[in-house]
């Protein structure tokens, strides 16, 4: 135990000495991880540029977490820590937290609150997390909020299924007139004729009712304001994309021809794979792998 917290300590101070040396360096790291209080991020802010903090728990007080740091909330599932900074770095660039030019510093540790990883990345030329990391900005009608909550219920998705089996689906999100403009509607819209207020997703708690429509074929179209359009749509774009990374199948290439086709973004889940793949301008910006 005394090992641990020494390899704890140590990590940590190199992770604070790089912040402070490195010119646009943000240290961003899982609340759970890394066994600190509000109290130790707010000591260990000092000349810090910015601290992002992810909680993935909504026991964890968010008034008192944002004393100490810009805080995220992310979905509690339970995936690799490459994976977890895949997604960290995705929520962070999506709420505009962090930057394209910025260097981050990853602070991990497992369920026990023990640190024992640190990654550094320099996001303006990493590509082992983020394939194409320059189109990660949103569309110019996606809010934050919207793109975060629909991914948490796509990871959710690919994690748990649905009904007891794997499922897999499109969200689309943005651009919603030339999205619907190039899709057509294979069974009769489930959401047409409600207000809008009851079909947003930042105003009401419509997880489980998305969950339940991925069963469907087709995708899901959601508006930037978090506005439910559809559900069940064939996406039929005029463009095809035909140079995605092998293994990927009808829906993924559906999704990323879309995305080709318009501003929207899409999220993609794999029923054989459980992954979860987001795509924009016609390109994999990074997928998320389920455990084995």
């Amino acid at each position: 135990m005394k090992m641990q917290q020494k390899i704890k300590e140590q990590l940590l101070n190199v992770s604070i000495s790089l912040c402070k040396e490195l010119e646009k360096a943000v240290l961003l790291f899982y609340y759970q991880d890394v066994g600190l209080d509000c109290n130790d991020i707010k000591n260990i802010g000092g000349d810090i540029k910015k601290i992002i903090v992810l909680r993935e728990s909504e026991d964890v007080n968010l008034e008192e977490l944002k004393d100490a740091g810009n805080v995220i909330s992310v979905p509690s599932i339970k995936i690799t820590r490459v994976n977890k900074v895949k997604l960290a770095l995705m929520v962070a660039l999506s709420s505009g937290l962090l930057k394209m030019d910025e260097m981050v510093v990853c602070l991990l540790g497992g369920m026990d609150g023990q640190v024992d990883s640190l990654f550094c990345i320099d996001m303006g030329t990493e590509n082992e997390f983020l394939f194409s990391g320059k189109d990660i900005k949103l569309g110019p009608d996606i809010k934050g909020e919207v793109f975060e909550k629909i991914l948490s219920v796509a990871l959710d998705l690919a994690s748990t299924g649905r009904e007891g089996r794997a499922t897999g689906t499109i969200f689309m999100l943005g651009d919603v007139e030339k999205v619907m403009g190039y899709s057509r509607q294979m069974i009769f819209n489930p959401f047409k004729g409600y207000a809008e207020d009851e079909r947003n997703i930042l105003m009401n708690d419509l997880s489980d009712t998305l969950k339940e429509y991925s069963l469907l074929d087709g995708a899901i179209v959601i508006d930037g304001e978090g506005v439910i359009v559809s559900a069940g749509a064939y996406l039929a774009p005029p463009v095809s994309v035909g140079d995605l990374p092998k293994g990927l199948g009808s829906r993924h290439m559906a999704a990323a021809s879309m995305t080709a086709s318009t501003n929207a973004m899409a999220i993609v889940v794999s029923a054989s794979t459980g992954d979860v793949s987001v795509f924009k301008k016609g390109k994999m910006i990074t997928r998320i792998e389920r455990p084995s």
